[in-house]
Parts: C-alpha cells; sequence; structure tokens
C-alpha cells in the first residue's frame, strides 16, 4: 500500500477515490503564492494515478509511524521555486516555505519523500524544467535543511535519465496524458471502440462499416495554440493546395490563450517561425501565404475548440471521415547535445485511441521512441526517415514532403492502403489499452513508492 500525505481535506475538493475511499484533496502548498497566482493549486492532478489504487490517503497531522510520499503539483516550476526564468527574477520564496514542521521533520528522518509532481509538461535544458533549475533547487533544500535522499522529481520528458547527468534526485517519468485517457475511457464508454457497452459496439460498427466506403478527407489536423512548426504546418497545407484536403483547425490571432508573436501583423510572417526554418529564401517562400491563408482564419471545427483539443474527449466523427493525422505536438525544435525533452501527449495518443495512422510534426526522435514502447508506424509507405533529422526545419520539409505525396494519390488509393493496415492499427489500439497503459501506470506507482 503506497500512503500519501496531504495537509486538508475539503469536501469542495475534487475527490479521488482509491481502494481505501474517496478522498476530496486540497493541494499540498496551495496557499503559495508566486508571480501572481498559486503555481502549485492544480486540482491535485497526480491523484488521476491514485484512482482504483492500492493507495491510501492520509493527513499529516493523523501519521504517527508511517512512511508517506508527500506530494506537490506544480504548474510552473520554476514558478514555485519563486524563481521567473525568463526575466532572471529570484523573488528568494518557494513552496518549501508553505511546508509544515512536522513534513519537514519527516523529511530529514526519511519517515517522508517530497514528490514535486510537474508529471503533466516536459521541456528540455532551455525551459521550465529540472535540467534548468537543479542548483535552484539543490540551494532551497539546502535552506530547508531537507537531504535531497528524500525528494523526487517527475514531469513528462521521457528522456528524463538519457539526457541529464543529474544523480542526486530521483527522476520519475509520467506519462501523464496516457494515464489520464487510459483513466477516464475505463470510466466513459463512449470514446471506445472495444467492450460490450452499448456506445462501444456502435463505435466499432461504425468503423467497421467504413470499410465500404469512400471517406471525404484525406486527413485530420488539429492545432489550438498556433506554435511555430503548427502555424508553419498549416501554411504548407494551403500553399501546396492541400487544404480543403483536411480536417482542419487553426486559430485567428487573439482567440488562443498564447498567440506566439506579440502583434498581430507578425502573424503568421517571418516572425512567427523563422527560427524553426533559419534560412531566409526559405522563410519567404513561406510567409508569402501568410496573408491568403490569414482570410481563411480561423479554421474551427466545434463552437469553442473544446472538444476537438480536449484531453478526455473525441469527436469520432473527425476520424471516421478521414484517413490519417497529421500531429503537430507539442514540441518540435532542433536537437541539442544534451538536456532534450519528448513526451506523447494526447495529440499523439488520440490518432492510436482511433485506428488511424500518423506523421508526426515533433522532436527527433519520436517514432523511435513510440516502436521503444511497442507501437508499430507506418513505413514504408511513410517515409519515416524525418524522424532522425536533428535540424527542426529540415524535418519539418521532409515531413511536408510526405504529406504532399499522400494528398497526391487518389483518395481510392489512401482508402485501399489504410484497410491494408488495419492489423497494425489493431495492434496499436490494443497495445495502448491492455499493455502500455496500465504498465506505464503500475510502474509510476512503483517508482514513486519507498520499496524501489
Amino acid at each position: 500500500m503506497l500512503i500519501i500525505g496531504v495537509d486538508k481535506l475539503y469536501e469542495s475538493a475534487p475527490p479521488r477515490k482509491t481502494k481505501h475511499g474517496t478522498f476530496p484533496v486540497v493541494d499540498n502548498c496551495i496557499e503559495y503564492k508566486s508571480f501572481g497566482y498559486n503555481p502549485c493549486d492544480s486540482g491535485f492532478v497526480i491523484g488521476e494515478f491514485f484512482e482504483y489504487e492500492d493507495v491510501d490517503i492520509k493527513l499529516v497531522s493523523d501519521i504517527k509511524d508511517e512512511k508517506y510520499i508527500y506530494p506537490v503539483c506544480v504548474r510552473d516550476f520554476g514558478h514555485s521555486l519563486g524563481i521567473h526564468i525568463w526575466e532572471k527574477i529570484d523573488n528568494n520564496t518557494s513552496f518549501l516555505d508553505f511546508i509544515s514542521k512536522k513534513t519537514l521533520s519527516h523529511f530529514r528522518s526519511g519517515q517522508a519523500k517530497l514528490l514535486i509532481y510537474y508529471g503533466y509538461e516536459e521541456d528540455s535544458i532551455d525551459g521550465d524544467s529540472l535540467f534548468r533549475l537543479h542548483s535552484d533547487l539543490l540551494r532551497k533544500l539546502s535552506e530547508k535543511e531537507i537531504p535531497i535522499e528524500s525528494v523526487m522529481y517527475s514531469d513528462a520528458n521521457i528522456l528524463l535519465h538519457t539526457e541529464s547527468d543529474i544523480k542526486d534526485i530521483k527522476m520519475v517519468i509520467s506519462n501523464y496524458c496516457t494515464n489520464t485517457f487510459y483513466r477516464y475511457t475505463r470510466e466513459h464508454k463512449q470514446n471506445l471502440y472495444h467492450g460490450k457497452h452499448e456506445k462501444s459496439i456502435e463505435n466499432r460498427q461504425k468503423w467497421e462499416d467504413s470499410r465500404n466506403r469512400i471517406r471525404d478527407k484525406y486527413f485530420l489536423c488539429y492545432n489550438r495554440i498556433p506554435k511555430s512548426h503548427r502555424a508553419l504546418t498549416v501554411l504548407s497545407l494551403y500553399k501546396n493546395n492541400n487544404l480543403d484536403k483536411g480536417i482542419v483547425s487553426f486559430p485567428n490571432y487573439g482567440m488562443s490563450s498564447w498567440d506566439i508573436v506579440e502583434k498581430k501583423e507578425d502573424y503568421l510572417k517571418k516572425e512567427h517561425y523563422w527560427w524553426i526554418l533559419k534560412e531566409e529564401d526559405i522563410i519567404e517562400e513561406y510567409e508569402k501565404y501568410s496573408d491568403g491563408l490569414i482570410e481563411k482564419l480561423p479554421l474551427r471545427l466545434d463552437k469553442g475548440f473544446d472538444i476537438c483539443h480536449s484531453i478526455t474527449h473525441f469527436n469520432l466523427n473527425h476520424y471516421l471521415n478521414s484517413y490519417f493525422v497529421i500531429c503537430t505536438e507539442s514540441h518540435c525544435v532542433d536537437r541539442k547535445e544534451s538536456g532534450n525533452a519528448l513526451a506523447f501527449t494526447e495529440k499523439t495518443l488520440k490518432p492510436i485511441m482511433n485506428f488511424h495512422p500518423f506523421i508526426l510534426v515533433a522532436n527527433t526522435g519520436s517514432l523511435k521512441h513510440l516502436k521503444e514502447y511497442g507501437f508499430k508506424t507506418f513505413s514504408p509507405f511513410i517515409d519515416e526517415s524525418y524522424d532522425d533529422i536533428d535540424d527542426a526545419g529540415e524535418r519539418f520539409l521532409v515531413i511536408e514532403q510526405e504529406i504532399n505525396k499522400l494528398c497526391s494519390k487518389p483518395i481510392e488509393e489512401i482508402h485501399e492502403w489504410y484497410w491494408s493496415i488495419e492489423d497494425i492499427l489493431k495492434h496499436n489500439y490494443y497495445h495502448f489499452y491492455n499493455k502500455f497503459a496500465p504498465k506505464e501506470r503500475q510502474r509510476f506507482l512503483d517508482e514513486i513508492s519507498f520499496k524501489a
């Protein structure tokens, strides 16, 4: 049994149901305020790993001799340490200031371990990660006399152990999106294509029936936040007359929580993506299509950009009416010598969970790591050599060639290819539910336990 120590339980807090009861947990250190907000207010997101498991959640005030984990979930790692990495500010506070004397004494005696959980994000050495903030964390832990062996750190970067020489802090990889989908679909069967639930049976039948009809669109491409590689992807689709061949979302300036560029006049212009393409003549080739694309924006597939981009919901009709996904993951950057990041979010998992092949506009090595997890990909019909290219601009141009190749084929040929890889699509789907997701969930729980 894993014991989780918390400071507060409130009836109004999100309930987490484990084998030992239902617990309305409030985030530890939630009161800590930094840079105008509470960076430890996450809705106790780590609790998704504990639901229906052999986990007991106890108030620290009630704990006597038991060993326990004290999780602090952070929305921004730097801010939780009182550090603004971009403005190079340290306000000389941190969430550690809000840990009780009793809990601090338990860290020092070895009865408790501090788990800093940033599990729904991944970032490289250039961003908000332990890679960048390691020395700052050590300094602030030392100020509180917290032994480093009583501390664990977790985020979604699957390269945590291979891209760093950090040895003094135990690092635990959190496949957060994998666990979220796995947990949610076990409770809400309307997303499934297997099982005995009425909606699951209906979904499977719709998919089987689509074997006998040509679908309307070649591909599906969701883009909620207009990150640079997503802007380039949609510009490329427009430039190559492929936009109307797909189901595509992309916001207008001001619709997203982050527009990437500060000025409206820079939206979809070179300032939006120059650092990916780098070469001026190539940048200009894309930029000249920006005004035409802007006239078509927003490319909206639902009322509030909600269902398409949800971490828990699907629009099954989009998958049943297209053949492959152009997946613009959270990051698509140049590979560095060290400190790189890689994670699989809902953007990669949704095609797997909906019997779709995919092209990943993502960091180098993404397909390689998917295959290491046991999934199958789609070579030779899709040239997947792009996955080995370290330079993001070169990688993108090869991806563009593959998209153009697929979209130039008669849709009847794409239909035939799609059903020819039915066994691969089924393998990926069932591998996710039967092996990958439950295994990753159990691995996480094992690694944060005192037994590990």
